[in-house]
């Protein structure tokens, strides 16, 4: 039985997750704080009474508003965890803050997710959550990992380099691709995969702790300086996003919101358990629906697919969405079959690239195209 007294199943006791790719986290925690930053000056400057748009890099997130009291009124802001939701009062606002680790968006920043991931997966205490001298699983062993520890894991990850796109030699496939690309976008799915977000003003400068850390995890003060890392450098694996223009597009085609795919209470996609609600808490038993955008860069040798890795096949991933994007599976079930077909050879070219890629695009032999085209054409 579960803690409420009811019976379980192997199927109704957990959720069943799939591993998110971390291939160039470090741009994506660096967007999802601009677009924190942003959503929250957005929310800093509603007066009582009034309602405000939460809008940051093209992505709606609905509106705040405040009653004439002052208190802070969540109910159509859209996208956002739980947690980023709650405010005890007019002088504590809703953090509004973006959790891209999580398929259900529950973590913060890479540092989170790794003191989580050594405790739950790998039975290691880091002291900054649980402690100096602390034997919290009474192993024997205190202080398992040290604060620097910590910090090269999440330093490692940030600058892992971001995955690509592969394509064949084949040019009737290469026509497929790019027709394929195109049908992504006209039939809709690119309204929630968004292709690519922008990091301005330095944005692609990571630092280290995260900002926005919740307790438990080091977090930003006078006394701990900050670790800073130009993730835009050559000397860190490559290939690396550039600066063009004063911005560093990131294509990681997601918006960072979640979004009710399922079909209903009795999908099978949906999770038995809402981690996002206090633990053991009725809300906690009534499950959950909603999840984060998967980011679709690397998406083609990251199988099986699905947030649960219920999917064989990309294909089957995509016609599995309903709910919120019922109207865009409808429209992909329309298309001609070589229209379907050429999607699904798209979403190949969205690779972790090889070892011995130094640039975002190459061809089945790992050259960069453009170079590989001009000395074909030779």
């Amino acid at each position: 039985m579960d803690s409420m007294g009811r019976p379980v199943t192997l199927f109704t006791i957990g959720n069943s997750r799939k591993t998110t790719g971390m291939f160039g986290s470090g741009y994506i925690e660096m967007l999802t704080r601009q677009i924190t930053a942003e959503l929250q000056s957005e929310r800093d400057a509603t007066a009582p009474g009034s309602t405000t748009v939460l809008s940051s890099k093209g992505i709606s997130f609905g509106t705040i508003s405040r009653h004439d009291d002052g208190s802070w009124d969540t109910a159509k802001v859209s996208g956002l965890a739980a947690q980023s939701l709650l405010s005890t009062g007019p002088n504590n606002p809703p953090s509004l803050i973006i959790r891209p680790f999580h398929q259900s968006s529950t973590l913060i920043s890479l540092r989170e997710f790794t003191n989580n991931a050594f405790n739950h997966h790998h039975g290691m205490q880091s002291e900054e959550r649980f402690g100096i001298g602390v034997d919290a699983d009474e192993d024997g062993i205190a202080n398992e990992l040290t604060r620097a520890d910590i910090t090269a894991v999440c330093v490692f990850q940030a600058t892992l380099p971001p995955p690509g796109r592969v394509i064949p030699h084949d040019l009737e496939v290469r026509a497929a691709i790019a027709n394929g690309e195109a049908k992504f976008n006209l039939v809709g799915c690119a309204s929630c995969h968004v292709p690519s977000l922008p990091l301005t003003k330095g944005g692609w400068i990571f630092t280290e702790p995260n900002p926005y850390n919740s307790t438990g995890n080091l977090r930003v003060s006078d006394d701990i300086p900050s670790i800073k890392i130009d993730l835009t450098s050559d000397d860190l694996p490559l290939p690396r996003l550039k600066v063009r223009h004063g911005v560093v597009n990131v294509p990681a085609y997601t918006d960072f919101k979640l979004h009710d795919i399922s079909s209903g209470p009795n999908d099978p996609g949906r999770e038995p358990l809402d981690i996002n609600q206090p633990i053991n808490s009725p809300a906690f038993f009534v499950g959950n629906s909603k999840f984060i955008t998967r980011k679709l860069w690397g998406i083609a040798n990251q199988h099986s697919f699905g947030h649960n890795g219920c999917y064989t096949t990309m294909r089957e991933a995509v016609l599995a969405h309903a709910g919120e994007a019922q109207t865009v599976t409808a429209q992909f079930k329309a298309l001609p079959k070589y229209d379907q077909d050429s999607i699904i050879e798209f979403l190949k070219t969205l690779q972790i690239l090889p070892e011995s890629a130094h640039t975002l695009v190459v061809d089945d032999d790992g050259r960069d195209v453009a170079t590989a085209k001009e000395h074909d054409d030779k």
